[in-house]
């Protein structure tokens, strides 16, 4: 057989061997493969196609030495076995940057109690709203019912009697509808006072979003650092095989200052991502004493002016009825 012969069945061979590879289904996805199949190297990467050579200056100046076609053959083809097997063996993973704030995380942890709590607190309050408007709403039917009975009982009066006792009915329930109404007012002073809730609720969307960002910067320095991790690998296995000739070595050793050149890139990046990091854990750490001062003020704020309220109401509520009840005493010694 002629060596010309003989090369080009190796060269088939070689061929119909990449395309099984390719189309491997754990094989054909190695970085390496896809490294070999796409950048330029010495060799055709399909039948028919011409050897893609790096046309750098550089290159340009290494002197070519005729290549001994069977033996070159055999020599990347072992390389290539070496390059599958490399990417076939398990390799330790990168190191994975982790929180390891302790003060963060118990603040973390604490707002997110925080929020339970508020959204229970608010749901309560609007229960508490709409118990007391139903209570306005009954009052207000109740002094309008009161004021019919007032007026039927003055036109079917007969005496003096049934007059004052139709004039009591009807200061009675002009009582009861002021009543309705002073609790439609503390029922609008309810909601504003106790509506601090509500914002401080609406806060921690803000607060999760801070959260969110800082997760987010931490993901993708563990991005860099795993693909860091990764070109340093195969920085390595470039340096561990040996090439046989010239052309090789230096392509080997353009793929490796490439490699290189890319990690330095790659490491600056992380850097940058290392600092935006670092200034979001600052700004978190310092808006959450902010929003906890201004939380335990604005809480302790709405709690007095909810107490105040409450007991302003009730004392116009006592003098409102006491008056009632001293007009109204007469038919109570009666009953008696």
């Amino acid at each position: 057989m002629q060596r010309h012969d003989f090369v080009s069945q190796r060269c088939t061979a070689l061929q119909r061997y990449l395309r099984r590879l390719a189309a491997h289904p754990v094989v054909g996805r190695s970085p390496d493969l896809r490294t070999f199949l796409t950048e330029p190297g010495a060799i055709a990467a399909f039948q028919g196609e011409a050897p893609r050579h790096w046309t750098t200056t550089v290159n340009a100046a290494i002197p070519t030495v005729p290549a001994k076609a069977g033996r070159d053959l055999f020599g990347m083809f072992k390389d290539l076995k070496q390059t599958v097997v490399n990417g076939l063996v398990a390799t330790k993973p990168p190191p994975v940057e982790e929180e390891t704030d302790t003060e963060f995380l118990s603040h973390k942890s604490r707002l997110e109690d925080l929020q339970q709590q508020l959204t229970t607190t608010s749901q309560q309050a609007e229960s508490l709203v709409k118990a007391q408007d139903d209570l306005r709403t009954t009052t207000a039917h109740l002094g309008m019912t009161l004021i019919k009975l007032a007026k039927f009982e003055r036109e079917q009066a007969t005496c003096n009697s049934e007059r004052r006792r139709a004039g009591v009915i009807q200061h009675f329930a002009n009582s009861v509808v002021k009543s309705s109404r002073s609790q439609a007012k503390l029922n609008s002073e309810v909601v504003q006072q106790l509506d601090t809730i509500h914002e401080y609720l609406e806060m921690m969307i803000s607060v999760n979003h801070a959260f969110t960002d800082r997760s987010n910067a931490l993901q993708h320095v563990q991005s860099l650092s795993a693909d860091l991790f990764f070109l340093h690998t195969r920085a390595g296995r470039l340096e561990s095989v040996s090439s046989r000739g010239i052309g090789q070595e230096w392509t080997r050793y353009q793929k490796i200052e490439g490699l290189k050149e890319t990690i330095s890139t790659r490491e600056g990046v992380k850097n940058q991502a290392l600092r935006e990091y670092e200034s979001i854990k600052e700004n978190n750490m310092t808006e959450i004493k902010r929003f906890d001062k201004d939380r335990r003020r604005d809480l302790i704020e709405m709690l007095k002016g909810y107490v105040v309220n409450q007991v302003s109401y009730s004392d116009h509520f006592a003098n409102m009825w006491g008056k009632v009840a001293e007009e109204t005493k007469v038919y109570a010694n009666r009953s008696n």
